[in-house]
């Protein structure tokens, strides 16, 4: 009886625990983002950065991705694209920075480390979709 009190305390402290670790996720992605990210993108993610006029292919609206995928944010292709294991076509030769590299860099080698900033980033562009 003395332990079903400890698991209901623990169960309520799970949802609220997860959206803490989001919402770090969500703004150490952000300052990726700006750091590594807006110069093409912008700082509003829609595609236009002060670097975006030297590109031969305008980089895309990162807020609509949800929207022009039925509502459904792509997930697993942002962390593909962000980590160069596929080539985009918009990105023709590469124009995107491969960040998959960097981050292993950036983590002292340390692979899970490296995943970890891509799923920063890749969760704050999933919180900047459009309704």
């Amino acid at each position: 009886m003395l332990l079903l009190p400890i698991s209901f305390a623990a169960a309520q402290e799970t949802p609220s625990k997860k959206a803490e670790k989001r919402r770090e996720s969500i703004g150490a992605g952000k300052i990726l983002f700006m750091q590594h990210c807006a110069s093409c993108h912008s700082a509003d993610a829609k595609g236009a950065g002060p670097a975006a006029l030297a590109l031969k292919t305008q980089p895309p609206d990162l807020t609509v991705l949800a929207k022009r995928n039925h509502g459904k944010f792509p997930y697993d292709e942002v962390v593909k694209a962000i980590g160069g294991d596929v080539e985009v076509p918009a990105h023709g030769s590469r124009e995107m920075p491969t960040w998959g590299p960097l981050f292993l860099a950036l983590a002292d080698l340390n692979a899970r480390k490296a995943e970890n900033l891509t799923t920063n980033l890749t969760e704050y562009i999933k919180s900047i979709q459009v309704k």
